[in-house]
């Protein structure tokens, strides 16, 4: 990896910034590095329940300076796919949190949620899409709902895969877990938009006008983080801060071996200083 082209760093969230709500250790002081580096930060992240903003302002919380530009969620990805090759004003049935309902509001889908009909409203009886992320209240009733919906002909998108994610002393459900269950009680695979999925970054790159060696991935799982980048065609950058150990990362093959495999983000610093004299 050429650290002297480098004009960005994509950082992952969960397991690289911060674990839960616990910023991971030198993790801000390293971002602030990078940008004296002249080398401007971005954030993935295939949390699909909040808003961009939310995640800047959690961002700045935590003493890394970042803006809304900044973040692109595996939501962002969802709404940009839909409203490229979906009709405009379709109908979508939502299992999943307030960011991604208010991304779907923003391109003029009407947007359902289970909270519509046990409220009184009247439930479509089909739709054009079911989409489905983390929802931390998912039950039989949204499994059922989502079931019916897909078996009826709508087509199905998952904002993304994660099994779990990492939190103070371990990991909880992800996303993933959720759409498992859908696919199971449907018997179809759904089109999955986050990590793996290169749309974020292609996102990022085309925005911000990098070419794909200007460019590089920092995760700590694999089979999104390090998978992606390598989907995508840019630099892959492991970091031992959360999911996956530096043990099975080094072990990977494929699509899932790094280019740099780090103990933490400090050590990257050092690389990077030494390269450019």
């Amino acid at each position: 990896m050429d650290f002297r082209a480098l004009k960005s760093l994509i950082f992952d969230l969960d397991g690289v910034v911060w674990r839960g709500e616990t910023p991971i250790a030198g993790a801000a002081n390293a971002i602030a590095r990078f940008r004296e580096f002249g080398i401007r930060p971005f954030f993935a992240t295939n949390n699909s329940s909040r808003e961009a903003q939310f995640f800047a302002d959690k961002l700045n919380a935590a003493g890394i300076e970042a803006t809304v530009e900044e973040v692109v969620t595996s939501s962002t990805a969802t709404a940009l796919y839909i409203s490229r090759h979906l009709p405009a004003g379709l109908s979508i049935f939502v299992v999943g949190e307030v960011g991604i309902v208010r991304f779907l509001e923003d391109i003029g889908a009407k947007v359902f949620t289970e909270a519509n009909f046990v409220a009184g409203e009247a439930a479509p009886e089909h739709v054009d899409c079911v989409v489905a992320g983390i929802d931390r209240e998912f039950d039989y009733a949204k499994l059922k709902r989502a079931q019916g919906y897909i078996l009826g002909g709508a087509k199905f998108i998952a904002t993304n895969r994660d099994a779990t994610f990492p939190i103070e002393g371990g990991v909880v459900p992800g996303a993933g877990s959720i759409i498992s269950a859908i696919e199971t009680a449907s018997g179809v695979v759904p089109i999955s938009m986050g990590k793996p999925a290169p749309a974020m970054l292609e996102l990022i790159l085309e925005t911000c006008g990098l070419e794909k060696h200007e460019a590089a991935m920092i995760g700590d799982r694999l089979d999104t983080d390090i998978a992606c980048a390598h989907n995508a065609g840019i630099g892959k950058i492991f970091v031992a801060t959360g999911v996956d150990s530096m043990q099975t990362a080094l072990a990977a093959q494929n699509e899932f071996k790094a280019d740099l495999f780090l103990n933490d983000l400090g050590e990257l610093v050092k690389m990077i200083k030494q390269s450019r004299g």
